[in-house]
């Protein structure tokens, strides 16, 4: 019998149950699509077993079976489900390994209850070679039932430095796809806020190509040691196999997206979370169509050529832009968690949370050691800027920031995430927010009262007397 199941034989799942089985576990896989399977067979040895049909996939599994179901989000995995019921027994433990919204593995994870069956539903990092060689994975829902597939997990999820693996129990509920989601998040954010250093470095410092791969592997190896850091070394210097130029010079300028960020915006907008970087992310990406149909349409962008004097240390100053930058994204992404653990209940663990991110998934970075330390100390974090290391980063590294919002301003050069990390950055710890003229023409027009800042209770001013 089998240790372990995988349903879904695309590249995602086949991977997966390939590292299950490279890890000494055996595994069967199944998928509705013959070809998957006759593909996955081609691997078949004593730990690992294609099935053709969903009877012959169940009953090939030790109970109580541990089954990773690994397709398209959305219906499809209703529909598994439903298909999957009637052959299961109690005990039995179903993992959701899709980009599932959090909302629908709530719904799952308690139908499941009602059938006696485990539910979990788990965010999974790191792309197709992640699913290969390591993950980082987000598993949540029950947690007695991650304890008996948590084995399998660790041994085949990243690990990082110090060898810990990239995965632990998040929380109940949708509390694995919910950190997942949020992940994808702060990815929007800090891939956005690359975009535009690149676009600074290109536009403002008149870097080549070569030059910005080169400083981008330099920060890689200094403040911004990032995967993102080293991809985008990468993408910078790629020939192109069809012309003598760079590949990235005819990428055509319109960033696609799947909507898991506008997942993230959502859930923060209704708890009133304040993702402004994420929000600025996503808008980038809606309006990179735009500028695209501008172009189409025969309507002439608009570009400054930079003409001021350039400082010595400009790329400097970018490279401590970034940092910070980036610390912002991390900050409000776990800003968001901390609002949705009170809000539905979940313990979750933050610093868990930033070890499960240091190795396998997108988003690692050197910094996510430095997140994990903040929460290492008891402290109970709003806001990541209140633990020193962070507040200190800020002081440092704002005049910066500062300094290349305005060098954008002046080429204009859009820099929507950076200017939103720096707004972001003045407002949390400023007493004094404009947001009392805001209350005054609330009460104006509409009498909804205010609050004074001297004396206790709820006021309205008759703001103008009756003709």
């Amino acid at each position: 019998m089998q240790q372990f199941g995988v349903i879904g034989l695309s590249v995602m799942g086949k991977n997966l149950a390939l590292n299950v089985r490279n890890h000494g576990f055996s595994v069967s896989g199944f998928s509705i699509d013959k070809p998957e399977v006759d593909a996955f067979a081609k691997y078949e040895d004593d730990k690992l077993k294609p099935c053709y049909t969903w009877e012959e996939f169940v009953n090939s599994l030790e109970k109580p079976r541990k089954i990773l179901i690994q397709i398209m989000a959305g219906d499809p995995v209703d529909q598994t489900l439903q298909k999957l019921l009637p052959l299961l027994n109690k005990g039995d433990i179903l993992i959701d390994g899709g980009n599932s919204n959090y909302h629908d593995t709530n719904r799952r994870y308690h139908e499941m209850e009602k059938h006696g069956i485990h539910f979990i539903g788990m965010g999974v990092s790191g792309g197709e070679e992640g699913a290969l060689n390591g993950p980082a994975l987000m598993p949540g829902g029950d947690e007695a039932a991650y304890e008996k597939v948590a084995p399998i997990l660790e041994a085949i999820a990243a690990k990082n430095k110090e060898g810990k693996p990239c995965v632990s129990y998040m929380g109940p509920e949708g509390a694995g796809h919910y950190v997942k989601m949020v992940h994808n998040g702060i990815e929007y954010g800090i891939m956005q806020e690359f975009s535009e250093v690149y676009n600074l470095l290109r536009d403002v410092a008149h870097k080549s190509d070569d030059e910005m791969s080169a400083i981008f592997d330099k920060w890689n190896h200094g403040k911004v040691e990032a995967y993102l850091s080293e991809i985008t070394s990468k993408v910078l210097a790629q020939k192109d196999d069809l012309t003598p130029d760079h590949v990235i010079d005819h990428i055509l300028n319109v960033a696609s997206y799947k909507g898991t960020g506008n997942w993230m915006l959502e859930d923060g907008v209704a708890l009133g979370a304040p993702v402004t970087v994420v929000a600025e992310a996503v808008m980038a990406r809606f309006m990179s169509k735009q500028a695209h149909l501008a172009v189409k349409s025969g309507i002439k962008p608009t570009k400054f050529e930079y003409k001021g004097e350039i400082p010595d240390d400009l790329v400097d100053e970018f490279e401590k832009t970034l940092q910070l930058a980036q610390a912002v994204a991390y900050a409000q992404g776990f800003q968001q968690l901390t609002m949705a653990a009170e809000a539905y209940n979940w313990d979750l663990r933050y610093k868990s949370i930033a070890q499960d991110w240091e190795a396998g998934c997108i988003i690692r970075s050197a910094m996510l050691k430095d997140i994990e330390n903040a929460y290492s100390k008891g402290n109970k974090l709003m806001n990541l800027f209140q633990d020193d290391y962070f507040r200190k980063l800020m002081e440092e590294n704002l005049p910066a920031l500062r300094k290349s919002v305005e060098f954008a301003t002046k080429a204009g050069v859009p820099t929507p995430t950076l200017s939103a990390a720096l707004n972001y950055l003045e407002s949390i710890f400023n007493p004094d927010l404009p947001a009392n003229l805001i209350q005054g023409q609330r009460d104006y027009f509409g009498a909804h009262t205010y609050q004074r800042n001297d004396r206790e209770g709820t006021f309205h001013t008759e703001w103008y007397e009756e003709k």
